[in-house]
């Protein structure tokens, strides 16, 4: 059978074991492949040097200290650590993260196609942000061509608000404002109403699905991937002055026929907010 005639990314394939017996790879690539299909995420250590991660902090603590740092919208903040964005601009070092050798041959890897770097987010703790997936942020068509990154830069452990993630939920289907009954959002004020009923719906839909968290305890260096659709968030912070410094990326591919804003598209209708994509230059 020839199963590239299914436009979506393998490791989502329900042939997925039968592909990748054919694959020729190594058994780390293996393994993280099994993890992605089966959980929706994976763990492996991008073996950087402390020199190197300690100076993507040092950039992003600066510019935080000089009020030269662009953040996300009020709307996705939940406590007062800032969500720094496209600190890529003014920091070689987190343009050279989100470039990171291995996580682009992995990447390449999973989905048969060229990754993309085009959104980073750093920051300096924890977000108690609650479950979402990525994919009510970012959308592709083909879809699910979208992949997270979250890099350790210190440390995650039970008391500095880890990263916790729903594994298999990202084989549930995927959530937008159309399937709520929203109405397609036009401001940032509609979007924030909306996006709050989304997070309340994922907080039942977990409940109800009885899928399981896990935390996520990472060390300095260590790398998740999350696939497109996988539920994840911030826990609570029981140390509230803790740091939890990280960095995440965001990938599309090049064999997308386009990329979109899901907040004010209507997939539903067809009708999309196309987005162009602001490559991550290293």
């Amino acid at each position: 059978m020839n199963y590239n005639i299914v436009d979506e990314p393998w490791i989502e394939s329900p042939f997925f074991y039968e592909i990748l017996k054919k694959k020729k790879t190594s058994t780390l690539f293996k393994k993280l492949a099994i993890d992605m299909h089966e959980n929706g995420y994976c763990v492996f250590n991008l073996n950087i040097s402390n020199k190197f991660i300690d100076s993507i902090n040092h950039d992003i603590s600066s510019a935080i200290n000089i009020g030269e740092i662009k953040k996300n919208p009020k709307i996705y903040h939940y406590n007062e650590n800032p969500r720094v964005v496209e600190a890529w601009k003014y920091s070689k070092k987190v343009a050279l993260l989100a470039n990171n050798s291995l996580i682009l041959k992995v990447l390449r890897f999973l989905y048969d196609a060229k990754p993309l770097p085009f959104s980073t987010i750093n920051f300096i703790g924890g977000t108690e942000q609650p479950f979402h997936s990525d994919y009510i942020h970012f959308g592709s068509v083909p879809e699910k061509y979208l992949v997270g990154a979250w890099v350790a830069l210190e440390p995650t452990h039970e008391k500095n608000g880890p990263l916790a993630v729903i594994p298999k939920s990202h084989k549930l289907p995927i959530v937008n404002y159309q399937l709520l009954k929203q109405k397609t959002p036009t401001t940032i004020k509609e979007l924030e109403k909306s996006y709050r009923i989304y997070e309340d719906y994922i907080k039942h839909l977990i409940k109800s699905t009885k899928l399981k968290k896990k935390e996520l305890h990472l060390k300095k260096g260590e790398a998740i991937l999350w696939s497109a659709n996988l539920i994840h968030g911030g826990t609570k912070m029981i140390e509230k002055k803790s740091t939890r410094k990280s960095q995440v990326i965001h990938y599309h591919f090049n064999n997308s026929d386009f990329y979109y804003n899901p907040g004010f598209s209507d997939p539903k209708r067809g009708l999309y907010m196309k987005r162009k994509l602001d490559i991550v230059r290293s």
